[in-house]
């Protein structure tokens, strides 16, 4: 994304290029390159034979881009990387908090936000082996990182709708709620999830081998098949282009918190006769199963948050309880978005 217009324009490149996209700390996963309708580079369509290898660290060898498939719609191979990494990310921090017998403890993501835990603990909890203890938290935090992951996505969804910009420079409402993001950051979750389980051979090894399974499953299409069907959209979903002239006609609002699944779209013609594959949302059953009790606040730590706070009629001084809150904030984004549709 980006392009290359003199100094002032090469900020923007610069911009675009990590939109979606940016390194964070040695720690903390960093964000990939968004691909998202209007680029005004045009969208980057890889070879799905050859995606590179997982890299948590660092760009360098990963091929990312826009894809389609037949069961998951298009699929923005940055969005589900970064996703793996904030689930991967989540659960160290978790087990971490587990293993200290920590009853309250913080994390960030990648936006300025902070989020804030209160952990309970089973009531034989201290009377448990140190491998017992090791077992139980290695299983529950995977789940929470899960979890976790799901909501800082959300979260990034909703801020980038309220003028929330990644690198400080330009808002990224264009690409909020894109109708393939969600569905794509819960995939990345689930391939977190299994990554963090299976990892044998290292994370990063077992990424790039889950990424080509699950495409393989979703019926993943040649390039030339996604480029067709990114065409078929134009005017549909979007129109026009060069990023500050895109006329978002459609975003999808779908984040999981209603039934629980997040439904892909398909492009219509592309492959017919197929249904989409829905994918599940993270729960939290694990606890109640171990015992464990658990409560998530979140501190946004934006400009945005004024507006956000006025809209769903919070105290100024309250934290955003992500299961009660997102919901509401989801509620009124969706009728802000109806109501621009209607006027124009």
């Amino acid at each position: 994304m980006g392009a290359k217009w003199g100094k002032a324009v090469i900020c923007l490149s610069a911009a675009l290029i990590l939109l979606g996209g940016c390194g964070g700390s040695n720690e903390r996963p960093r964000m990939r390159f968004g691909a998202f309708f209007g680029s005004p580079t045009g969208m980057k369509f890889p070879d799905p034979d050859d995606l590179g290898r997982h890299n948590y660290k660092s760009t360098r060898g990963e091929a990312n881009g826009m894809i389609y498939t037949c069961k998951g719609g298009f699929i923005d191979l940055g969005h589900v990387r970064e996703a793996a990494d904030r689930t991967a990310h989540l659960q160290k921090v978790t087990y971490r908090s587990i293993i200290q017998n920590k009853t309250e403890f913080s994390f960030r993501s990648i936006e300025p936000s902070r989020y804030w835990v209160k952990l309970s603990y089973p009531a034989n909890w201290n009377s448990l082996s140190k491998e017992k203890k090791e077992k139980i938290a290695d299983e529950v935090s995977i789940s929470i990182g899960q979890y976790f992951a799901h909501n800082t996505l959300i979260w990034h969804e909703i801020i980038t709708w309220y003028g929330f910009a990644t690198l400080g420079f330009f808002p990224d409402k264009i690409s909020s709620f894109s109708p393939e993001d969600s569905y794509c950051d819960l995939l990345g979750t689930h391939l977190g999830v299994r990554a963090l389980r299976e990892q044998k051979s290292g994370y990063d090894e077992t990424m790039t081998r889950l990424i080509y399974h699950a495409l393989e499953q979703l019926e993943v299409q040649p390039a030339e098949t996604a480029h067709r069907a990114s065409e078929k959209v134009h005017g549909k979903w979007y129109s026009g282009g060069m990023y500050f002239m895109v006329d978002m006609k459609k975003r999808n609002f779908d984040v999981g918190l209603d039934d629980g699944f997040i439904t892909p779209w398909l492009v219509e013609g592309t492959c017919p006769n197929t249904t989409p594959q829905l994918c599940s949302s993270p729960n939290l059953d694990i606890l109640s199963q171990y015992g464990f009790g658990m409560e998530l606040e979140l501190e946004p730590r934006i400009m945005e948050k004024h507006k956000i706070y006025r809209d769903i009629g919070l105290d100024k001084n309250s934290m955003i309880r992500p299961a009660v809150d997102f919901p509401k904030i989801m509620k009124q984004i969706e009728k802000e978005f109806q109501g621009v549709k209607n006027e124009g």
